[in-house]
């Protein structure tokens, strides 16, 4: 009788870890794409600024108007 018990309480503790396991390899992997996500969407936002500013520095006559309005010299 008493085997038994151990035996179920064993199986109930085998399956109760599996569950934990379960539970936090999940929780890992979420996590990760979340950083994937982020990473992907600062590589984006990079890759956005540098055709930006590669279509503004390929106009020269936008850059000798905008070296007007810009500060060289800042004193502060």
């Amino acid at each position: 009788m008493l085997s038994k018990i151990k035996l179920y309480a064993a199986a109930g503790l085998a399956f109760v870890l599996g569950l934990v396991g379960i539970y936090w390899r999940g929780k890992s992997d979420g996590a990760e794409a979340e950083r994937d996500e982020r990473t992907r969407r600062r590589v984006d936002a990079m890759k956005q600024a540098k055709d930006v500013r590669d279509e503004v520095e390929s106009d020269p006559d936008l850059v000798r108007r905008a070296s007007e309005w810009v500060r060289t010299n800042d004193k502060r």
